[in-house]
């Protein structure tokens, strides 16, 4: 199991911080490496593909995306699952998302694990554990960048 937890510090507002969690467009812009994003039902499920390099490999991994719960303006809940079309690694992912003012705005808080197998599982913890918290990173600065904050986000 691969934790998922980061506390994403940004100044804008809570409502701010909502819009842009449905701004489908602009979301996948802050994931590093996804595109080809599809909506499939409004704030239900979704289809995205993400394309990347973990240790030797090239990953393309279609997800299909499925929102489980929605607390309107404040939480909501995901679940993600595909394989990777050249290695057939299957990865899922399940997240709780929650938006929540604080001094400097808002705070986005994830948490949640991820599961891979196959050839990627197979590179070993430290390897994937890596390049999680890189993608991790990279995503807080992205959403940091398009609404503001400080420069880091913090693990929990």
């Amino acid at each position: 199991m691969i934790e998922l937890t980061r506390i994403i510090p940004l100044g804008a507002t809570p409502a701010e911080v909502w819009h842009t969690l449905w701004d489908i467009a602009a979301l996948a812009g802050c994931i590093p490496g996804c595109d080809e994003v599809t909506e499939v039902e409004p704030k239900r499920r979704y289809r995205a593909t993400v394309r990347d390099r973990v240790g030797p490999f090239k990953v393309s991994i279609p997800l299909d995306i499925s929102v489980d719960s929605i607390d309107e303006g404040r939480s909501l809940s995901i679940t993600a699952s595909g394989r990777d079309s050249a290695l057939g690694s299957p990865v899922k992912v399940k997240l709780a998302v929650s938006v929540a003012p604080d001094a400097a705005g808002s705070r986005l808080t994830i948490d949640g694990g991820g599961e891979i197998g196959g050839k990627l599982a197979a590179l070993g913890q430290a390897v994937t554990h890596r390049k999680t918290r890189d993608t991790l990173e990279r995503f807080a600065e992205n959403l940091q960048q398009r609404l503001g904050g400080p420069a880091r986000a913090s693990a929990v």
